[in-house]
């Protein structure tokens, strides 16, 4: 045994590998996590965009149509403020919906619809 004094103790190697395992990962997270934040409001607003053109352009010739599509893109626009004079609308357009025959808009419903419309753009 006395010849075996050139075998050293077992030493202690710092290994730093898994925290920058870890930082690679949260750093790949928080990219991930931003650019679905970019992307997901930038569709948001191409959904907005597109219900106020969609909404200009109301044909209040046909009701029937007119009352399904300002109910369907009218959401787009709504917020807090005239979340109010979104809801009296629609009452006032439910007489335009799920029947066979209907009559044409009121004119005062037409002017509450279109203000509702300028107001958001």
């Amino acid at each position: 045994m006395n010849q075996l004094k050139d075998i050293k103790p077992i030493v202690a190697i710092s290994d730093n590998s898994l925290v920058y395992l870890l930082i690679i990962v949260f750093i790949a997270i928080l990219i991930a996590i931003f650019f679905y934040w970019k992307t997901s409001t930038s569709r948001r607003n191409d959904k907005r965009k597109i219900a106020a053109q969609k909404l200009q352009n109301l044909d209040f010739s046909d009701s029937k149509k007119t009352a399904y599509s300002f109910k369907k893109y009218a959401e787009y626009l709504c917020n807090h403020d005239n979340k109010d004079q979104l809801k009296q609308i629609n009452q006032a357009l439910m007489q335009y919906k799920y029947k066979k025959q209907v009559a044409e808009l009121d004119p005062v419903l037409i002017e509450k619809i279109k203000d509702f419309i300028n107001a958001e753009l």
